[in-house]
């Protein structure tokens, strides 16, 4: 499995992952990471009926996953989706491995109080950026955008904005 896009995005799977990130990964599979998912069939359900016809579907605990990545030696071009920075944090710190990750939509969770406003699609909480600052120190670039063809925002500049 060649993992050629990894994509931080609390709703996983939906319209513009479908539409815009399998073409942009050049993606043949997605590979969800994320516990939560992995032992809910119902979630399984709904992120199967999401996913194009031809496209393979994984959905992994992080420690499947690292053990899928490093027993899959084939060239299959494959999408991940995280759902938040410090799954991926989590993820890293297990041994992934990857130079560049897509920061994507961190919705404002009306369970979560103190989460800040980055952007329309971006909102942060301490924890979020306590992974981002370590994904980052970790020599991995961290570019924000919805959509394949948006500019890229460096995340780092939207932490500190979170930090003043």
């Amino acid at each position: 499995m060649k993992i050629t896009t990894m994509r931080i995005d609390d709703r996983l799977i939906h319209g513009q992952i479908v539409t815009t990130w399998i073409t942009y990964a050049n993606a043949k599979q997605i590979l969800v990471v994320d516990d939560k998912a992995a032992g809910d069939k119902t979630q399984q359900m709904l992120l199967k009926f999401a996913v194009p016809n031809g496209i393979k579907l994984l959905i992994l605990s992080k420690e499947d996953a690292i053990k899928t990545l490093k027993e899959d030696q084939s060239d299959v071009p494959t999408l991940l989706m995280i759902r938040n920075p410090y799954e991926a944090n989590a993820f890293v710190e297990m041994g992934f491995e990857i130079p560049v990750i897509n920061v994507g939509n961190i919705s404002n969770s009306k369970s979560v109080t103190g989460r800040k406003k980055m952007m329309d699609y971006i909102y942060f909480e301490e924890r979020d950026v306590e992974a981002l600052q370590s994904l980052n120190e970790k020599g991995i670039k961290l570019e924000v955008r919805a959509i394949p063809t948006e500019k890229p925002v460096d995340a780092m500049t939207l932490v500190n904005k979170y930090l003043k």
